[in-house]
């Protein structure tokens, strides 16, 4: 070995290693006691600022909870009231005044609305409060009953603290309901001086949050800004940490450190680590630059003499040729001499930028091959999804499309059946009673006009009820009621239908039952009617029996009606309440009927906060149940008797003594009336606009005013105005086909007394007389007789067919010239008589028109005439 091997082997190791071993220890621990008394200080202040915020969070939480178990507040949830909710604004008021931070305390509805809020929000905005209210999505995205976050409030828009807890009201069963929320907005003053006070002048304190943004910077336009995923996750390392971890802050480098505080917030550091380390002396790098002196001088001075020439540069490229062969391609000698070894170092560079060029290009296609195949993979798997979904939409547009033509098939069937039956029997009866001159068998075949038209103004009322339910515009009048009356009457009369088929009808009540029922009458008679006259109707033997039991523990009112029918399967009953459905076709064939009754009973029970429910077995019979939800104080008796039923006594036809003023312009509703009016020998004037009514009322004295409410020149709302202008308080009553609630609100405004709706029926005719009469109304029944048999009458319903394609001749006149105030009141009028005539139909027609006419649709008014149209030529043909 020569010298200079051995000195490279013995001198170097005994002079550097030792000295470069003891700089590092030295160096490293030097280092590692600097970066902890830098890391002390700030988790120093750190951990106080921690403190202080936690502190003064869990005080305004412990303060909104005891406020949200304040018997106050209870009370409010459960019933709430205006007492109520000044009894809460006082104690917000009194929390207030122990602690001036509190800035207001707010109570918010489920849906955003503040119910109660002190101090009052006095700002008048067009907005509703649940948009005016820019916290509000805070509040609903909370997860835990209590949440902490800052929002602008106030009419200033200032950043404040919201300390907020979710309320509940305890319900039945243990069960909690979910209520709204109760807000604490406190002053943000410790987070200011917190965020305004950082470690250093140039470091950063920010109050983050969960969702990666930021809830509060001393700079203000920070404030709701987001951190990307990896810097979020960057931060996260260094929550609760015990050393600094160095990252990107807002897009500087900082050190970062952080605690968590209360409610899901944490507080961040972003120390500026030139800052931080000024106070300290770095002895770190004075011990690297005095060890790298020493390592540097020491083997300078060797090279220098006798190795460097020589022992360095093979050393090199020994390293770099290991480097090479581990892959790294990233080393390069540097050539600083024109001999052999520097032609080597070249030769050496040479080889590796040629290898890097091979790699980097193999790389690169290696990434374009991996993109291109992902793309592929993205893009043929977006066109199998976009695929199925297509199908799937296909597949149930198709399956709706059969359903909607089977139930539109099926409904015209029925609907043509139950139509065209008793219109048949309208019109060949009333062609038979034209030409029989025998008075008893005339009777006879008016009686059935009359009946069957009966029928068909209960089918029509069947679908405007039906249509009113699902418009959401069907009004209930509840009230109490003396139920077990109205079932005894009801199963009166089903026990006379049910004797009628040879059946046994039964009804068992069970005590102790309810006194009275909360609810619509008038409703609960109709859905009991329904049910008993469907059990009637589908039982050929057996009985029939109405169950009436009441359960104390629930609070629930059940009614059963029982049959021992045809029964229903399972399918038959999935299908029970549809419109325009029955459980099978061969019912609607051997039972007749629409489907409309059960659906409309459905709805009615739901509406009335009850329900049906049904039992049945195919061919053994059938159970459906009325549940009616009562309140716990309901008054129970244990026994029921029945009124006596009057005996009735025949009456004679007696005239009454009124003198009544008409306003109609319809001659067929003019005639109509005016000879009902003879049969109770009432004495008449006959006008035929509004104009004329206000004059003769002006000029007469009368006892009843029957006014029109759509009238040529005047209609019967303005007379009726003008009437009670002029201080006549003569009873009016509206005559109008229009019978909806809204309508009848509004004739009331105008000063009418009673409605009375078109097609006039002689029931309720006498019975509006009757409330102004003198003298006892008669019969209704032989009213009903004598006009049937009134020759008068049959000649007016000959005359209004016979006149009837001229009308319909004359309204499409009106549409062909567009003449929408003449075709309006055209149809009104067709639509008050032509169903007082027998052509219930054209009365649904002519509605639909003159809201058409109204709305001057000239596409809808053309298809409802060609409608009428058709209408008439089927029943001349029938």
């Amino acid at each position: 070995m020569r010298l200079r091997e051995t000195l490279l082997v013995y001198m170097l190791p005994l002079l550097v290693l030792p000295v470069a071993v003891l700089g590092y220890l030295a160096y490293y621990y030097s280092n590692a006691l600097r970066e902890q008394q830098v890391f002390n200080l700030v988790a120093e202040r750190l951990q106080q600022q921690q403190h202080y915020l936690n502190d003064y969070f869990r005080v305004q939480q412990t303060r909104l909870s005891s406020l949200a178990a304040a018997s106050t507040l209870t009370s409010h949830l459960r019933q709430a009231s205006e007492a109520g909710q000044q009894d809460v604004s006082a104690l917000f008021e009194e929390v207030m005044s122990q602690d001036r931070a509190v800035r207001s305390i707010k109570l918010l509805q489920i849906n955003g609305d503040e119910d109660v809020s002190f101090p009052a929000n006095t700002a008048i905005s067009s907005i509703p409060n649940r948009f005016r209210n820019e916290y509000f999505s805070a509040v609903q995205a909370m997860i835990e009953k209590q949440s902490i976050f800052l929002a602008p409030d106030g009419a200033e828009r200032q950043l404040q603290l919201f300390f907020v807890q979710k309320l509940y009201v305890p319900g039945l069963a243990q069960n909690r309901q979910f209520w709204g929320y109760l807000l604490l907005v406190v002053d943000p003053e410790p987070i200011v001086s917190v965020a305004a006070n950082p470690v250093t002048p140039n470091s950063i304190t920010l109050l983050i949050n969960r969702s990666a943004t930021i809830a509060y910077a001393a700079n203000q336009a920070l404030i709701g800004s987001a951190f990307t995923p990896s810097h979020y996750r960057t931060i996260q390392l260094s929550i609760d940490q015990h050393k600094l971890t160095n990252g990107l802050l807002l897009g500087q480098p900082r050190q970062l450190l952080g605690r968590t505080l209360i409610g899901s917030h944490q507080l961040l550091y972003g120390v500026d680590t030139e800052e931080i380390y000024r106070g300290f002396i770095n002895w770190p790098l004075i011990i690297l630059f005095a060890i790298v002196l020493c390592c540097l001088l020491v083997p300078w001075l060797i090279y220098q003499l006798l190795i460097r020439q020589v022992f360095e540069p093979v050393k090199q490229l020994t390293a770099a040729k290991t480097a090479v062969g581990r892959g790294d391609l990233s080393v390069l000698l540097e050539v600083r001499k024109q001999d052999e070894l520097g032609d080597m170092f070249a030769a050496f560079n040479v080889m590796v930028r040629q290898l890097r060029v091979y790699r980097e290009r193999e790389l690169a296609y290696k990434q374009q091959l991996e993109e291109k195949v992902l793309r592929r993979t993205q893009d043929l798997a977006r066109a199998n999804d976009d695929l199925a979904a297509a199908n799937q939409e296909l597949i149930l547009a198709r399956e709706v499309a059969e359903q909607a033509n089977r139930l539109k098939s099926v409904f015209l069937a029925n609907m043509s059946h139950e139509i065209r039956t008793p219109l048949t029997a309208v019109i060949g009866f009333s062609e038979q009673a034209l030409l029989e001159s025998e008075q008893e068998k005339r009777s006879d075949y008016l009686n059935r006009v009359l009946r069957s038209s009966e029928h068909l103004l209960g089918l029509i009322n069947d679908i405007l009820d039906l249509s009113k339910i699902e418009a959401e515009k069907l009004e209930l009048q509840q009230e109490n009621f003396n139920y077990l009356a109205m079932l005894d009457d009801i199963y009166q009369q089903t026990n006379e239908q049910a004797l009628a088929k040879g059946l046994d009808c039964q009804l068992q009540l069970q005590f102790p039952l309810p006194q009275v029922l909360y609810n619509d009458s008038l409703r609960v008679r109709q859905v009991l009617l329904n049910l008993t006259s469907n059990a009637v109707k589908f039982t050929r033997k057996g009985k029939v029996l109405l169950n009436v039991s009441y359960d104390q523990t629930l609070c629930r009112l059940s009614i059963k009606i029982k049959d021992t029918g045809i029964g229903m399967t399972s399918v038959e009953m999935a299908r029970l309440f549809q419109p325009f459905v029955q459980a099978d076709a061969t019912v609607t064939r051997d039972f007749g009927g629409t489907g409309l009754g059960l659906c409309i009973s459905k709805k009615l029970m739901e509406q009335m906060n009850g329900d049906i429910l049904v039992e049945s077995v195919k061919g053994i019979g059938s159970c459906f149940e009325l549940v009616f939800q009562l309140a716990r104080d309901s008054k129970l008796v244990d026994c029921y008797e029945p009124a006596a039923a009057p005996r009735e006594q025949p009456q004679q036809l007696a005239p009454l003594k009124l003198h009544v003023l008409v306003a109609e312009d319809n001659p067929d509703n003019q005639l109509l009336l005016t000879l009902m009016l003879r049969q109770v020998g009432v004495s008449y004037e006959l006008v035929a606009n509004g104009h004329q009514a206000v004059e003769r009322a002006l000029s007469g004295r009368f006892d009843v005013i029957f006014m029109d409410m759509q009238m040529p020149i005047m209609g019967g709302e303005e007379a009726t105005r003008l009437i009670r202008l002029a201080g006549i308080k003569v009873p009016v009553v509206a005559v109008t086909a229009n019978v909806m609630t809204e309508d009848a609100e509004r004739y009331r405004e105008a000063g009418c007394q009673a409605l009375m709706g078109k097609p006039v029926m002689q029931r309720e005719f006498l019975a509006i007389l009757g409330r102004f009469a003198k003298q006892v109304t008669p019969q209704v029944s032989e009213l009903e007789r004598q006009l049937a048999a009134d020759p008068a009458m049959q000649a007016l319903i000959a005359q209004f067919s016979v006149q009837l394609p001229q009308l319909l001749t004359q309204l499409a006149q009106y549409a062909a010239a567009e003449d929408w105030v003449q075709l309006e009141f055209a149809a009104h009028s067709l639509k008050g008589s032509a169903g007082s005539m027998g052509y219930p139909q054209l009365t649904v027609l002519a509605g639909c028109l003159e809201q058409a006419s109204k709305q001057h649709d000239a596409v809808q008014v053309a298809t409802l005439l060609t409608k009428m149209q058709a209408q008439l030529v089927t029943e001349v043909a029938y």
